[in-house]
């Protein structure tokens, strides 16, 4: 298998299945957990976004490779490798699956979890690929957005906003002010924001106004 050491977009992992070379971040949380067989040379897990943590990589089983063809399991952990997670950006080399890959080593039933792990109010705003440009990598449902202020007497300022959903429209989103504004709008980190596109001469953005006019 050709591991693949350069990022992915967050798009191309998440919610894929993947085989992962165990790397100093998966060989800690194996350790910590008390999980070391010999025999296995890599791992297999599922890639997904938690709401607070990022993109994370859940811990499936353990494996070997062999040339070509399929891993070879050695182990399945339990309850679908719940708490051995790991962020993306503390992965190693790793092999995205296919969907025929992961169906013939019968993953697609295992990931039956997320379904009732997930917000629901969230899975139309992750499915918005206009908002992709303007997400933090690593945190799918972080954004930058502009503040500024309804009586335009402040300098417009970037925060980051965690998006909890969007109006019915989709027209516009909610979500919490992640960092404390250097200047004084009026509102503080976790706060609710009514998030909205916007566009001028130099392009499209998100914003948010708040403040009184």
């Amino acid at each position: 298998m050709n591991d693949r050491t350069r990022p992915y977009p967050d798009r191309e992992i998440v919610y894929r299945w993947a085989v992962a070379e165990i790397g100093p971040g998966i060989s800690r949380l194996l350790s910590e957990n008390g999980w070391i067989y010999p025999d296995a040379d890599r791992c297999i897990g599922f890639f997904y976004v938690d709401h607070e943590e990022g993109v994370t990589f859940r811990l499936h089983s353990l494996c070997r490779t062999g040339a070509g063809g399929l891993p070879e399991t050695v182990v399945i952990f339990e309850n679908h490798g719940e708490g051995l997670i790991l962020h993306s950006d503390e992965m190693g080399a790793y092999t995205l699956l296919s969907d025929e890959e992961a169906n013939r080593l019968s993953l697609l039933e295992e990931q039956r979890w997320c379904i009732y792990y997930e917000l629901e109010q969230l899975q139309a705003v992750r499915k918005r690929v206009d908002l992709d440009r303007f997400r933090a990598p690593g945190y799918f449902d972080d954004v930058s957005v502009i503040l500024i202020s309804r009586d335009r007497e402040l300098i417009p300022e970037g925060v980051w906003v965690r998006l909890e959903g969007q109006s019915n429209d989709g027209t516009s989103f909610q979500g919490t002010l992640l960092n404390e504004p250097y200047s004084d709008f009026g509102v503080h980190e976790g706060e609710t924001l009514s998030v909205r596109f916007a566009e001028d001469e130099e392009g499209r953005f998100l914003v948010a106004e708040v403040g009184s006019r």
